[in-house]
């Protein structure tokens, strides 16, 4: 309720007890101490909408705002001295857009390191076809934790990129991504490899930020627990807007 609607904890408890009276349940709640306790240590199950076939990871991740003025504010008035931010992690399923991956790090964390985080969230069972990311992503840990995998790297190499000592599975198929790109041009591999599927992460990104520009918990164990309850949020909303298609015999 407070992640959906965007209220205070405070404001969340007087709603659900108004909600409470509406029903007839005569449920007593936990007082505002108590919730803002039990958020440090909440554990949230993300549901998901699988999808046929191999899972095709989508991967991305942007900054978002704990504390301190927006970034027009900030330039125009000077804002405030103390801005805070957090990195928001995920990788999404191509078909059914569901987030099946997600963590959120400080700002000082880079993309590329939480690639391998991401991935371990996927079980072992789920076979996943691919993995696309920018070109941020081009590094050797990236390219080695997707080829332990098995799987194949939709990553464009950086523009002035030159080719790995093939010692390791990743750095071949990187090294053969880079021989491809050369020579067929980047427009042109984009195209061919389906690169250009990655939007699709960047608006799942959109979508988080739409349940709100910034975290309000100010505690980073509390921060990890709101986010994690917007991608349960977003990933319900999606489920419930995809239709279920069944084929007449």
């Amino acid at each position: 309720m407070k992640v959906l609607f965007g209220m205070a904890l405070r404001q969340t408890t007087g709603f659900v007890k108004s909600l409470l009276r509406l029903v007839g349940v005569d449920w007593d709640l936990p007082d505002f101490s108590t919730l803002s306790r039990r958020q440090k240590t909440l554990k949230v199950n993300i549901p998901y909408r699988g999808s046929d076939g191999p899972l095709h990871l989508l991967v991305d991740s942007t900054g978002i705002k704990v504390e301190g003025e927006g970034e027009r504010n900030a330039r125009k008035h000077g804002g405030t001295k103390r801005r805070v931010w957090r990195k928001i992690h995920i990788g999404i399923d191509e078909k059914s857009l569901a987030i099946r991956a997600a963590e959120l790090t400080t700002s000082d964390v880079g993309d590329a390191p939480m690639l391998p985080e991401l991935l371990d969230q996927i079980p072992p069972e789920q076979q996943i076809g691919s993995v696309t990311a920018d070109g941020a992503f081009d590094t050797r840990k990236c390219h080695d934790a997707i080829a332990a995998r098995g799987v194949a790297a939709i990553n464009p190499p950086r523009k002035n990129a030159n080719p790995w000592k093939p010692a390791t599975a990743g750095a071949i198929a990187r090294n053969e991504i880079l021989r491809t790109s050369k020579r067929v041009g980047r427009t042109i591999w984009r195209r061919w490899s389906g690169y250009h599927r990655r939007s699709r992460a960047e608006t799942r990104m959109h979508c988080v930020k739409l349940l709100g520009q910034r975290l309000s918990a100010r505690d980073f164990d509390r921060q990890v627990a709101e986010f994690q309850v917007r991608v349960a949020v977003l990933n319900r909303f999606t489920a419930i807007g995809t239709p279920v298609t069944k084929v007449a015999e």
